[in-house]
């Protein structure tokens, strides 16, 4: 398919053999190819004007007539040929133009997926407000396309980054073979979510889009499979290519072999070392037993945000046949039951806060399996940070996950009455419960933010909303 540096290839080749020339006649073999305009309007009003200039937008031929500018979108097989005006016509040109008569200016295009239009202007801002093109971004190439406006651009487009610089009108002028190329240069993942990267990231993409493609230009565009320029011109970008078609190839920089994935169903390349794939930002919440996550979880919840809740996950898989269930029950067998085949939750506390050695190994068992499931449901999210709440975060060393911290503490008093009241537990119980975590203020220490659940619930809002702030300036949200 060809992509922008191969249709400015055509545009300069073409300016050199065609502009000055005069239509004198046209055929058209296809006539669902001229889309806004009858077949033969399309053809009376091209005689006899003459090709002025050649522009380009995107992957766009913009030909400027006299009175006219004709659009011209190759899409994916579309070719231009210069042929004898007495050479047959192949089955696969389906708009030739006759020029001065003695040239046969030709479209061909086996899948018949290519676009022309003609516009009554030569105006160039009254053309690109043709449909089409008026839905177009900026170029990739264009200097006035700044960082801010690119990421601005992916952070509502919620897919894949590969198959969001697809889109062209999020950024104009780059098709697989570039796209693939940009990444791997920016260090980008291609299935990275397009929320999830930084404005850094945009600007990477940017720079060496303006890289990419100015070599790709220079050397004429890349020669692969379908696309070879039709007009004397082939593409010696290819010999350049990093990762694009390189599949079990080395890669240049670390010598890791490159992959190929489909992304959007398109054939995508990368290097699986030094493009590792982008998450969204893990903001950790936890705090000891009753100081009140579940509360700032579940305001979190109300405003709309992504909230992983660690005991959650435990729930879901520790029912019958989960991972959970069968890694306890194949260690303590029936003993921690209930009669239906259910775990017996009042059993299994007592074994964990009873007996040292059995935290310790039910801890080791359980963490991996909470830490694997919490993070597949964060690789599937397309926010830009989520929140991933985890009792024993610390202990259990999930603050390695995290990119920030927030600590939900209560003074001990009104901690140890939260934790009788709710569990229904004795003052000594209570205590020793508390006892196996770590402590409130090692927590804090350790803590980006601190949220004190002492008092009343406003009050907490109020932190919550503040941390929330913070964290959304952090991110650039």
């Amino acid at each position: 398919m060809p992509e922008l540096p191969e249709v400015e290839t055509v545009r300069r080749t073409l300016a050199y053999q065609i502009l000055g020339k005069t239509i004198t006649d046209v055929a058209v073999y296809y006539a669902p190819m001229i889309e806004n305009i009858e077949q033969n309007q399309f053809i009376e009003k091209l005689k006899h004007e003459t090709f002025r200039k050649i522009e380009r937008y995107g992957k766009y031929l913009l030909f400027i007539l006299d009175h006219y500018t004709l659009i011209s979108h190759l899409r994916m097989e579309g070719k231009y040929f210069l042929k004898s005006i007495d050479e047959p016509r192949n089955k696969h040109e389906h708009v030739v133009f006759t020029l001065d008569n003695q040239i046969s200016f030709r479209y061909h295009d086996t899948r018949k997926f290519g676009k022309m239009a003609l516009l009554a202007s030569t105006n160039l801002i009254e053309v690109m407000q043709y449909p089409p093109l008026a839905k177009l971004a900026k170029e990739a190439t264009d200097p006035g396309f700044t960082k801010e406006e690119l990421y601005a651009r992916l952070q509502h487009t919620q897919v894949a980054i590969k198959t969001a610089l697809l889109n062209q009108e999020v950024i104009c002028g780059m098709g697989n073979i570039y796209v693939d190329e940009v990444l791997f240069l920016s260090k980008i993942h291609p299935e990275t979510i397009s929320t999830c990267l930084t404005i850094e990231d945009a600007s990477h993409i940017l720079e060496n889009a303006h890289l990419v493609l100015a070599k790709a230009i220079q050397a004429g565009g890349t020669t692969i499979r379908s696309y070879t320029s039709s007009l004397g011109v082939t593409g010696l970008f290819q010999l350049e290519l990093l990762v694009h078609q390189q599949e079990k190839n080395p890669c240049s920089i670390c010598q890791t072999t490159i992959q190929k994935i489909k992304v959007g169903g398109r054939g995508t390349y990368y290097c699986p070392l030094c493009q590792i794939k982008k998450r969204p930002k893990i903001i950790g919440i936890t705090g000891s037993i009753a100081t009140g996550k579940t509360t700032v979880t579940q305001y979190l919840r109300t405003l709309g945000y992504k909230v992983i809740d660690a005991d959650e996950i435990v729930a879901e898989h520790k029912a019958i046949g989960r991972a959970i269930y069968n890694v306890l029950t194949g260690e303590y067998g029936r003993k921690i039951l209930l009669d239906n085949g259910e775990i017996d939750d009042r059993q299994l506390a007592k074994l964990i806060f009873e007996n040292e050695e059995n935290r310790l190994k039910i801890n080791q068992m359980v963490h991996p399996i909470v830490q694997q499931k919490a993070l597949q449901s964060i690789y599937r999210m397309t926010d830009s940070f989520v929140f991933l709440s985890v009792p024993l975060l610390f202990e259990a060393g999930f603050d390695a996950l995290c990119d920030q911290i927030v600590v939900v503490y209560a003074e001990d008093e009104i901690q140890l009455e939260r934790l009788m009241k709710r569990n229904q537990l004795s003052k000594e119980e209570a205590k020793q419960r508390i006892q196996t975590q770590l402590s409130q203020q090692e927590k804090c220490q350790k803590a980006d933010y601190i949220i004190d659940n002492s008092r009343d619930l406003c009050y907490t809002i109020e932190q919550i909303n503040e941390m929330i702030k913070e964290v959304k300036q952090h991110y650039g949200h």
